[in-house]
């Protein structure tokens, strides 16, 4: 017998096409973080919780442009836990899975609002993953201190075709430019002892104690939590917009 549906979308959600198609659906969240579970909570969005197997152990330095690194993680996030649940229980298929990677990159880009990233100068840009120590995460705040980063989330969303393989994917990257203020060491160090961070790429929190580090940001600020949720809504809205039968099957 199929389980019940849990109750994904909550009565205080926006009565809008995009949050009404996923009334009744199966819904499920490809992460454990507390961050995105948070901020989908916050427009009345609660999936069910499944976590990722992926290793997540894609070399970044295999793809040409940096930015599809994050997509192509959240990519095999979602699908690995779309099939995964298929093969557990072929009668209560999800009908949506949400997954999302987010990473920091050194040498950001200028703002970009009114202009094509396309268009702007090819510019190298370092990968800065979770640190692997406070030395670590000290090094990677230094570096960054009167600089700017920029935080790039990928988010993919997985959700059943009838042709092969079963499964049809649609995928953005957001980017938000964060200004680090030009910081005392010593605030840089009463950070990183104070322990927040370390387990975030970058090193920092921007909803936490790690405001205090950063000046401004250009961009979604929900993007630098972990989710940028109204660029999810656009792309369900696309969704809706392009395939008559989304979320039908």
């Amino acid at each position: 017998m199929s389980e019940k549906v849990p109750l994904s979308v909550q009565p205080s959600a926006l009565r809008i096409p995009s949050l009404n198609k996923l009334k009744g659906k199966r819904i499920v969240l490809a992460s454990a973080s507390p961050r995105r579970q948070a901020l989908l909570a916050a427009i009345g969005l609660t999936p069910e919780i499944i976590s990722s197997t992926f290793k997540e152990d894609l070399v970044p330095e295999d793809f040409e442009n940096i930015h599809e690194y994050p997509v192509a993680t959240a990519n095999h996030k979602g699908v690995e836990v779309y099939e995964r649940l298929v093969r557990q229980d072929p009668e209560n298929p999800p009908d949506l899975v949400i997954a999302a990677d987010t990473v920091v990159l050194t040498h950001a880009q200028p703002s970009t609002d009114n202009i094509s990233y396309s268009l702007l100068p090819e510019t190298k840009q370092d990968l800065l993953e979770k640190p692997q120590s406070k030395e670590d995460q000290k090094r990677m705040l230094l570096d960054l201190n009167g600089n700017v980063c920029q935080v790039v989330t990928g988010v993919v969303i997985v959700y059943p075709i009838l042709t092969s393989p079963g499964y049809g994917t649609k995928a953005i990257d957001e980017r938000t430019l964060v200004h680090f203020a030009d910081n005392e060491p010593s605030l840089i160090h009463a950070y990183v002892e104070n322990g927040e961070g370390i387990d975030r790429a970058g090193g920092f929190a921007i909803q936490g104690h790690g405001s205090i580090l950063i000046r401004k940001i250009d961009g979604d600020y929900n993007n630098v939590v972990g989710f940028p949720v109204a660029s999810f809504i656009k792309l369900l809205e696309l969704c809706l917009e392009e395939e008559t039968d989304f979320l039908e099957i």
